[in-house]
């Protein structure tokens, strides 16, 4: 049985999706912070890798180690002139979060002076990068859809392994939780937070390294996949590494299913409007669950009965809603009562 271009396009964006949300969880778990421009050090991967390539002649696979280390790199890089100076200064998570923001646009505009410099010196295209022309076949699959998936799965292990049975894990877990009790407790907290940059530039770098073999990368890439990894994580937990897992897998997945379900009902023309569906996934899923598909496993009800209370919540706010709006004439009416003239 041969798999549809369609499927095996939506496995790949599952395995890159999970990758990234795994990263952004990592550091606000840590940080306490949403890291925005996460996606942006992805492409920073991207473009080490095009280059490797394109210009020294590399294998594409021998290029993602690469990528890799100069995104682990930078994510120390960007804690140690960043990250802990406004830390350090007072700065609250809402600064971070503004600040790598705008890294994120800082980063965009590198990548497109790069970008434009390769069209100018090298006569290669200025739109983006693909690397997919360099890939290997296997079956008739590309070489990144048989890579790709099993690395996944031995990460999501590897970090499973890593945070419950190494003691720089199980220290990263305890600072996550209350980073003073932790130092109180021995932990080197400086080194743990260098640590988790160096893991989520990693998984960004990693990720950033398997985008251009999948699909041919635009310029603004960026923005599309921070919608995703937004979505993933949030819906997942933001909490949970496992929860980043799930809720990558879901969100990335339950896009390509409710595109197709969009075409199929209302045509091609719903194709536009493809980077919305995984908002609307995020509604459904948070009010069924606030607190993300993990939180699920922290309460003891059923979602189930938690979905017929929100369902009975919906269908009863039309008739809460106008027996307010009687409740209110009524007062209105006894207050010009109470005020009105008494005839002689």
């Amino acid at each position: 049985m041969t798999l549809s271009p369609v499927v095996v396009g939506a496995l790949i964006q599952a395995a890159v999706v999970v990758i990234l949300c795994v990263g952004f969880t990592f550091t606000y778990m840590v940080e306490k912070f949403p890291n925005f421009g996460h996606t942006a050090i992805a492409t920073v991967g991207t473009v080490v890798s095009y280059t490797l390539v394109r210009l020294y002649g590399f294998d594409p696979y021998e290029a993602i180690p690469f990528s890799i280390l100069a995104c682990g790199l930078l994510g120390v890089f960007l804690y140690f002139v960043m990250v802990h100076p406004i830390k350090a200064a007072g700065g609250r998570e809402v600064t971070l979060t503004f600040a790598f923001f705008a890294l994120s646009y800082v980063i965009a505009s590198l990548v497109n002076i790069h970008s434009y410099w390769f069209l100018f010196n090298r006569g290669y295209s200025s739109r983006g990068f693909g690397l997919t022309n360099f890939d290997f076949t296997w079956g008739g699959y590309a070489g990144i859809f048989i890579v790709s998936l099993p690395l996944t799965v031995l990460l999501v292990l590897a970090l499973y392994v890593f945070l419950t049975k190494v003691k720089q894990g199980i220290a990263l877990r305890a600072m996550a939780e209350d980073e003073a009790l932790a130092a109180s407790l021995g932990v080197n907290t400086r080194a743990i937070h260098v640590l988790s940059w160096l893991i989520t530039g990693g998984l960004a770098g990693l990720a950033g390294g398997i985008i251009p073999l999948w699909r041919y990368t635009g310029l603004d890439a960026n923005d599309e996949f921070l919608v995703l990894v937004m979505a993933g994580s949030v819906v997942g937990g933001l909490q949970s590494v496992a929860g980043a897992v799930v809720g990558g897998l879901s969100v990335a997945l339950s896009q390509k299913v409710l595109l197709s379900l969009a075409i199929a009902v209302f045509g091609i023309s719903s194709a536009a409007y493809e980077s919305l569906y995984p908002i609307g996934f995020i509604i459904v899923v948070l009010m069924l669950e606030p607190e993300g598909i993990m939180g699920i496993f922290g309460k003891p009800h059923s979602p189930i009965r938690t979905m017929r209370i929100r369902i009975k919540e919906l269908k009863d706010l039309p008739r809460r809603t106008k027996e307010e709006f009687e409740a209110i004439v009524a007062d209105l009416k006894h207050e010009l009562a109470a005020h009105k003239p008494q005839g002689r």
